[in-house]
């Protein structure tokens, strides 16, 4: 009986009551297909490509939300109830304790193997000195507005600050800014001056930092 030889080496019989093509292509087609798939797996494993689930995403997202929302609520709460403690401003030490604690659990999670990222190098460090600096500055600067102004007119400052810095990356690094993205702006922008309309307490001393 002769024999098809394809392109997945693999030889199918012929049928001595068909022409060459004919009856097979089924055949044929479908161990191309099966080579395509094993070679398409293969590929994604050599990738190194990992695929998410939803509920992994969600709960990514809403313990993000949670925490940042803690996060302003919390350190507002500080910043008004310490004035009437003591004398002088506690923003700059409130930095830095909550540098310090991040840095703590950023280092149990990677002991608990639950995040994983290089070893200090001091090389790295000098180069992300001047970025680390900024983001300082607008922690502590975060901290004072939250002083002096309302937890809404924050959050409608801080997502204009959003806005600025998406602007400002499409002009200078030509960076395009999706529709869906220019739509989540302004929902946040529109929820946050909705909230502030009948919270507008703000000050010139708050307008600055």
């Amino acid at each position: 009986m002769a024999t098809i030889r394809t392109k997945a080496n693999k030889d199918i019989p012929k049928s001595p009551d068909l022409e060459i093509g004919e009856g097979v292509t089924g055949d044929v087609t479908d161990s191309k297909d099966q080579v395509s798939l094993d070679l398409e797996t293969e590929t994604e494993s050599k990738s190194g490509k990992t695929y998410v689930s939803t509920t992994a995403v969600v709960g990514a997202c809403a313990l993000y939300m949670f925490c940042s929302i803690s996060m302003v609520l919390v350190n507002k709460s500080l910043a008004s109830s310490y004035k009437a403690k003591t004398d002088g401003s506690l923003n700059l030490l409130l930095v830095v304790f909550q540098a310090i604690t991040a840095i703590a659990c950023v280092e149990f999670s990677k002991k608990m193997k639950y995040v994983d990222y290089p070893s200090f190098d001091l090389a790295v460090a000098k180069q992300w000195a001047p970025v680390n600096i900024f983001f300082c500055l607008m922690l502590f600067t975060g901290m004072a507005s939250l002083e002096y102004n309302s937890v809404p007119m924050v959050t409608v400052f801080k997502n204009v600050a959003n806005i600025i810095t998406a602007v400002g990356e499409q002009r200078f690094f030509g960076t395009k800014i999706e529709w869906l993205t220019g739509l989540a702006f302004a929902i946040m922008l529109g929820g946050a001056s909705l909230a502030a309309t009948n919270d507008i307490s703000t000050s010139g001393a708050g307008l600055f930092w």
